[in-house]
């Protein structure tokens, strides 16, 4: 087999063979409980403000709001950074990467079974299973149960976080051995357009990251930017095809 392939070959037992390697390392529940109690108490602001003394308005005590505010974006980030850092620079380190290689599988298999199964247990564990979670903290705490559409179209743009910065990560692997290099590059992405929105905010508009501050007026109807989820889209694209053709050049 060539090396300088984008052919998927052996690409579904690979897959399975990362899927099987989340659950037996116990990353994703981890995951699941961190976020999912911190989405809870962020559900619970409502309440906590009103015994603390404050008078919530209506807004203040709906489930969904609460639902929608309890900043899931924020532990999903982190949550994708930290859980994905790993993913190539451990088997690289251990020497499993090359010979997971000398089997029939491509290079390319390795990076997108690597992030497909990133994204299948980051929604699993980071999004779907602790918003669950949070509907049954808000329907206990306010009485009522939260729009379930909502509640989905929420965590469906939520996604992107996950899509996007498992992607970055296991590209800028393909050429860094360093986790922490790693983290401060995915960082340095989050906080981009913070700083470009003082003097390209045209830029900071449609930066990939940009999704993920959409989600809450998705979950209430409004359409989402096409300008930014085609930049989100392309920008996947891209970080799998550099780092495909990185790790092609790579001598494992």
């Amino acid at each position: 087999m060539t090396p300088n392939t984008f052919a998927l070959t052996g690409f579904r037992p690979f897959l399975r063979k990362e899927l099987s390697d989340w659950w037996q390392s116990r990353a994703a529940l981890v995951i699941f409980l961190v976020v999912a109690a911190l989405g809870a108490i962020g559900t619970l602001a409502g309440r906590i403000d009103a015994a603390a003394g404050d008078t919530p308005g209506a807004a203040d005590l709906a489930p969904i709001m609460n639902v929608l505010g309890a900043r899931f974006e924020d532990w999903i980030l982190f949550a994708a950074i930290f859980a994905s850092i790993g993913l190539l620079t451990q088997e690289r380190a251990a020497g499993t990467l090359a010979w997971t290689l000398s089997k029939p599988v491509s290079r390319a298999s390795v990076l997108v079974g690597k992030w497909i199964a990133g994204v299948i247990m980051l929604g699993i564990f980071a999004i779907a299973l602790p918003l669950t979670v949070s509907v049954v903290v808000a329907t206990a705490s306010y009485g009522a149960l939260p729009d379930l559409a909502a509640v989905a179209r929420f965590g469906l743009l939520l996604l992107t976080v996950p899509a996007f910065f498992v992607a970055l990560n296991v590209a800028t692997a393909t050429r860094l051995n360093s986790q922490a290099a790693i983290v401060a590059i995915a960082f340095g992405v989050f906080a981009a357009p913070y700083l470009l929105s003082a003097f390209a905010p045209a830029i900071a508009e449609v930066w990939p990251t940009s999704v993920a501050g959409m989600a809450g007026g998705f979950a209430m109807g409004e359409a989402p930017s096409v300008p930014s989820l085609a930049v989100w889209a392309a920008s996947i694209v891209v970080l799998g095809g550099a780092g495909v053709a990185i790790l092609n050049r790579e001598d494992l």
